[in-house]
């Protein structure tokens, strides 16, 4: 018994197949053995839970760790060159709050350094605003330049005011 032939596509381009060739009789009742394969050990996922966190953002540069310290006769500080430190000009209360309790590192208010030669300029600057007494003269504090690197960005307002790189502690 021959089933007839259902028309393709009509594809007039095409030249049409030979009767014999165009449909296949199909076969029923035989089913084909597939080969066994072995089972694999399905490799498990790794538990996304189990590993360690990652550390939390830093927020703030400890004392020891950047070896902060009080300038102690800032009007002395002559201009001269590179020295490896920055500096930050702050009052009395806040010097003694930051050497207490470090550096912080915001984005918001971030805290302004200059390199030695910005110190006078930076001192010159405050007092033609304020006025101070022996007392509540501003302190300088110096902190290592390259233990703070990666959180420094460059300030370039300042540091067209002054005339000599400044920066600010961001954080980044």
């Amino acid at each position: 018994m021959k089933r007839p032939c259902k028309p393709g596509p009509v594809q007039p381009d095409l030249p049409a197949l030979p009767n014999s060739k165009a449909c296949k009789p199909v076969r029923t009742g035989k089913k084909t053995n597939r080969a066994k394969t072995a089972t694999s050990q399905t490799a498990q996922q790794t538990d996304l839970f189990a590993l360690p966190l990652p550390p939390l953002p830093r927020s703030h540069f400890m004392p020891e760790e950047i070896r902060l310290s009080v300038v102690p006769s800032p009007e002395k500080i002559q201009a001269g060159t590179d020295d490896g430190f920055l500096y930050t000009v702050v009052s009395q209360e806040d010097a003694t709050h930051l050497m207490a309790h470090g550096l912080p590192l915001n984005r918001r208010t971030p805290l302004m350094l200059t390199e030695r030669a910005g110190i006078p300029l930076w001192l010159a600057k405050i007092t033609e605003t304020e006025v101070y007494s022996a007392h509540s003269y501003p302190a300088v504090l110096r902190l290592k330049r390259s233990l703070v690197a990666q959180a420094l960005e460059q300030d370039p307002d300042h540091t067209a005011e002054f005339a000599i790189s400044c920066y600010l502690l961001s954080g980044n």
